[in-house]
């Protein structure tokens, strides 16, 4: 029996463990156990608050409104005028889909923009993207009524 009375019990093994380095001690200094990371949700606005302010005036909140009522009014009255009052202000866009949109527009001075963006950011634009350009300008040269947009498109899909 003497054996089991040297044995610590489990009060005194708890003790042992609260005094170790290795255990308990982040909360006592005001630390948490996560990573330094842990608040993933801050650093992402963070981030998005430096892009937002290396972007100029395309960072604005105006901004994402314009481009947003651009994706909205397609197919709609007001698409020419939501282009319109986005190129007027900020030009051309950057982004793909709306550059898309730009081609669809029908009004010849947007879609020969877009085409010469497009023409721009065509080596930072994913395969499938790619594709879908083809697939739009080849429509567009087959179906347009200008001749210039026309031959615009045919420049583009021979320089792919």
């Amino acid at each position: 029996m003497s054996d089991y009375d040297d044995r610590p019990n489990w009060r005194e093994i708890d003790r042992k463990k609260d005094k170790s380095r290795h255990y308990g001690r982040a909360e006592e200094k005001g630390q948490t156990k996560h990573r330094p990371d842990a608040n993933r949700w801050e650093i992402g606005r963070r981030k998005e608050a430096l892009d937002r302010l290396f972007k100029g005036e395309k960072g604005t909140l105006e901004h994402d409104k314009l481009l947003n009522k651009i994706h909205k009014a397609y197919g709609t009255n007001s698409f020419i005028a939501s282009i319109k009052a986005y190129a007027d202000k900020y030009g051309v866009p950057e982004d793909f889909s709306t550059l898309m949109l730009f081609l669809d527009s029908g009004d010849q001075g947007y879609i020969i923009m877009a085409v010469d963006k497009l023409r721009e950011v065509l080596d930072n634009l994913s395969n499938r993207q790619r594709e879908d350009v083809k697939r739009k300008l080849s429509i567009i040269r087959m179906t347009h009524k200008s001749n210039d947009i026309r031959e615009k498109a045919e420049e583009f899909l021979e320089g792919l």
